[in-house]
């Protein structure tokens, strides 16, 4: 993850696969090792141990005493040497070592800047219908208190508000005071009651979104109006995010087909966790067939502990990994399949270069 909002990297899609975190797909920030080998972002790492002691690619038992910082001098020149854009001046090819001694002796900073109670004064004016039945003192002592541990976080880094107790009236100010503002590169806002107000203000705010790369609803309970809106707002060449966790969000067949819908257009995301869910044979169904055709992006598909997942799939899935040639994780554990069907899929994954099937 790019720590700050003042530069880009230039060319992202050729700088090399080795320097690209799993989880951000960005190149690493703080690199860190695990005792299984894989290397991810400091931070990513962190946030993703809040979620599951496990490695994310091989699903390695892990905890924070199995990772280390990455050492090898060589590969963090090769970071070091990446080639950023500043996005105040616009002057392009700084090596990112360099980007701080640009930014501190060479660069036009911005000067004009809003003091937290005048962007609280601002936002005011703007709340919308369903915060407008909240008593005001509430909504914005609230506010405020939200707005100011937003604020601790670094510009363009990870916003992490998990079992914070958001709910819908809340959600004006994350957009406001994480997406906006702070311009968050990772948004998690797991384990909370967020409903479908909620849901829909955070997915406008994703339109055209540049900086916000992964965001987490973990825990979350979203019905099938919200998830229709979020996947239309997702459903576009516009669309930047890269990874979206909705484990354990109540999620049924017509959810799978909002889904599917949106893939079949979507050209930005690479990971979809769907685990802990209700969808079924349906669901797979949508799903499989765009990852036949239309969608040529997705690398990582986790469909665990969907329980109506059983042998009635089969056939479903079995084509899509014959055909589809971008997943490279697949993870099916913990749903009906029988030892059979297990097998049979077992069977195709093996013959696929690069991949990994979890049954």
């Amino acid at each position: 993850m790019s720590p700050t909002n003042e530069y880009e990297y230039e060319d992202e899609a050729t700088i090399d696969a080795k320097l690209i975190c799993s989880i951000c797909l960005s190149p690493f920030i703080k690199p860190t090792i695990t005792i299984c080998n894989h290397i991810f972002c400091r931070n990513c790492i962190e946030i993703w141990f809040k979620k599951s002691l496990t490695c994310p690619l091989c699903r390695e038992v892990l905890t924070t005493k199995h990772i280390k910082s990455v050492r090898a001098q060589a590969f963090l020149d090769k970071l070091d040497d990446i080639e950023v854009k500043c996005l105040i001046c616009e002057q392009n090819g700084i090596k990112r070592r360099d980007f701080q001694y640009h930014r501190e002796k060479f660069c036009l900073k911005e000067k004009h800047t809003h003091s937290l109670d005048e962007a609280i004064h601002q936002w005011e004016n703007l709340q919308s219908d369903h915060q407008s039945r909240i008593p005001f003192k509430s909504f914005y002592s609230r506010r405020r208190r939200l707005a100011n541990v937003i604020s601790q976080y670094p510009l363009e880094s990870t916003v992490t508000l998990r079992n914070y107790q958001l709910t819908d009236a809340d959600m004006s100010a994350v957009v406001h005071y994480a997406v906006k503002k702070r311009q968050c590169r990772i948004l998690d806002l797991g384990v909370n009651q967020i409903g479908s107000y909620g849901i829909i203000d955070l997915a406008d705010s994703l339109e055209r979104n540049q900086r916000l790369k992964l965001l987490s609803l973990y825990q979350n309970s979203i019905c099938d109006k919200s998830m229709k809106h979020l996947a239309h707002k997702l459903a576009t060449k516009h669309s930047y995010l890269k990874w979206l966790d909705l484990e354990s969000t109540n999620l049924n067949d017509h959810s799978a087909e909002y889904l599917a819908n949106m893939l079949a257009k979507n050209t930005s995301i690479t990971g979809l966790w769907l685990s802990n869910n209700h969808i079924g044979y349906d669901g797979v169904l949508k799903l499989t067939s765009v990852l036949m055709s239309s969608n040529k992006t997705l690398k990582y598909l986790d469909l665990e502990n969907n329980p109506s997942i059983d042998d009635s799939c089969l056939e479903c899935l079995e084509n899509m990994l014959r055909q589809n040639r971008t997943l490279k994780t697949v993870y099916l554990n913990r749903c009906q399949l029988s030892t059979t069907s297990k097998k049979r899929l077992r069977d195709v994954a093996n013959s696929l270069p690069n991949f990994r099937l979890f049954l």
